[in-house]
């Protein structure tokens, strides 16, 4: 938690130095930022949910493969 009060201190800092008329451009970056995060851990997700089934079929083949060679 003290951590993130620093960074919360410093991002007061930075605004302090913007012009008004900057804050809008401002905003729209960090609402991009954002959103950038949430479709990255969307995609990571789908991408390990993806590996998972190709781990399975994988471990499927092999057994197939170990069961044939019997």
């Amino acid at each position: 938690m003290h951590t993130q009060i620093k960074y919360e201190e410093e991002i007061i800092k930075e605004l302090q130095n913007i012009p008004d008329e900057q804050i809008v451009n401002l905003l729209n970056i960090i609402r991009i930022f954002k959103k950038s995060i949430i479709l990255q851990r969307e995609a990571d997700f789908h991408l390990k949910k993806e590996f998972d089934e190709w781990d399975a079929l994988s471990d499927e083949a092999l057994n197939n493969f170990e069961a044939n060679l019997s």
